[in-house]
């Protein structure tokens, strides 16, 4: 039963029992699980109570409903989670080595925009600047988990493209000689907006961790600002930390 006192919401406690008998394969793959209406008699909460906790299940991927028949387990595929460590860059082919996964930069969308006060004071360039302003999701076997949005310094890398992007953005620099250093990172966990969980495709109730980054070359000098939101379903965060 449920603890109609705690500070748990119902419907989460109702979730979490499921979720359970489903680990412990009380529930296996296939089997109906009750009805909404079955779930609010035998835990004596309401019919949105019962189907907030069945929603819950659904977008965890647990459980899938079929029209006219019920609400079944689901067959749970493996689970690819990357290390990603938060003092280091990665590229996609570097966080997909070792594994059978497939990790794509899909560009949405790549303008030359009138730098903002805020962003020219960081890149050190005059406001009104052209800037160059890109969005970019990054793939794994076609299921988004990391979405992007950049301002970078326009002067100097005019020729940048939408086919540079997809393929990698550092192996560009690198090839006309301006190499990365590092950024720096403000790091939170938040419930994103709308249209970042639109191109992440995560429910509304799900968290994100959001990186605010400043990228630098060896010299010091800053030449992007960039938004990030990952996925943490895909994620196991790391960083080495030092004495």
């Amino acid at each position: 039963m449920i603890d109609k006192f705690s500070t748990v919401p119902a419907y989460l406690q109702i979730e979490a029992i499921i979720a359970e008998q489903i680990a412990k394969e009380l529930l296996k793959p296939g089997d109906l699980i009750p009805s909404e209406p079955e779930l609010s008699d035998r835990y004596e909460v309401s019919r949105m109570t019962a189907r907030k906790a069945v929603d819950y299940l659904a977008r965890q991927g647990l459980v899938e409903r079929r029209r006219g028949l019920g609400t079944f387990v689901r067959c749970q595929k493996r689970e690819v989670k990357f290390e990603l460590p938060l003092d280091r860059h990665l590229t996609a082919s570097e966080m997909s080595s070792g594994s059978d996964v497939n990790i794509v930069n899909k560009v949405l969308k790549l303008e030359i925009h009138s730098c903002d006060p805020e962003t020219a004071r960081i890149l050190a360039i005059e406001p009104g600047s052209d800037i160059w302003y890109m969005e970019r999701v990054k793939r794994m076997n076609g299921t988004p988990f990391v979405y992007e949005q950049t301002k970078m310094r326009f002067s100097g890398f005019e020729n940048l493209s939408i086919d540079i992007l997809n393929d990698s953005k550092y192996a560009y620099l690198r090839s006309i000689n301006f190499h990365v250093g590092g950024s720096k990172k403000i790091l939170c966990a938040e419930l994103p907006p709308r249209y970042v969980r639109d191109q992440l495709g995560i429910p509304r109730e799900e968290p994100v961790l959001h990186s605010l980054s400043h990228a630098f070359f060896e010299d010091g000098v800053v030449f992007e600002v960039s938004h990030i939101y990952y996925n943490q379903q895909h994620f196991n965060f790391t960083i080495n930390a030092k004495r």
